[in-house]
């Protein structure tokens, strides 16, 4: 009921009526438990946009080594308190009460997992955050994140753009409120592309 409340108080930082479900939330970080599988798998460094209240946060930290890092960006006060409660004593956990655009960190991510409304939001603030994630990625990086089924595939071009370039694979998940269909996308930049990539790019 709390989150509900939350998601009729402002629909632009809230995207859903009910947080995500266990199943969707371990579905999203299937990529990730792959690549820590592999005993060579270097130091990972981790960024989660829009955290809620931590059901994706919760299967992230599972994961978690001693030399990975995680930072959690949460626009939502509130959300940002809970999450702050939960794990502000954890050494490799990092959250931060700010607007994804306005986060300046000094170092790129290998994964980036993002529980935004896009639907809610204006077109051209939706093109920002994308061309932001992308920024935010390592040489090789994946991008996680999950739309609900009730909406249309994409809201803008860009957005659509930007998954038929660097899809890598997706998923339905029935079991969430509302049902979601999870895309991960396989990030690999050149040289040329590592300090920023273009809008042109991906239109």
């Amino acid at each position: 009921m709390e989150h509900l409340l939350y998601f009729l108080k402002d629909l632009k930082q809230v995207g859903a009526v009910a947080p995500s479900s266990k199943f969707l939330a371990k579905d999203l970080v299937t990529q990730l438990k792959e690549k820590l599988a592999d005993a060579n798998c270097k130091p990972l460094n981790i960024l989660e946009v829009g955290a809620g209240t931590g059901s994706l946060t919760k299967q992230i930290a599972k994961l978690l080594r001693p030399q990975d890092s995680l930072d959690i960006v949460e626009i939502h006060k509130k959300f940002y308190q809970i999450i702050g409660s939960k794990y502000r004593l954890n050494d490799n956990i990092r959250i931060h009460h700010a607007d994804i655009l306005n986060f300046h960190p000094q170092k790129k991510y290998d994964f980036v997992f993002s529980s935004l409304p896009y639907e809610n939001m204006p077109e051209e603030i939706t093109k920002q955050i994308w061309e932001k994630k992308l920024n935010l990625c390592s040489t090789k990086a994946y991008i996680s994140y999950f739309k609900y089924l009730k909406f249309g595939d994409f809201k803008s071009d860009f957005e659509e753009s930007i998954v038929n370039t660097y899809k890598h694979n997706k998923k339905i998940v029935f079991l969430n409120i509302p049902p979601a269909k999870i895309y991960t996308l396989e990030i690999n930049k050149t040289d040329k592309e590592q300090g920023t990539i273009k809008s042109s790019n991906v239109a």
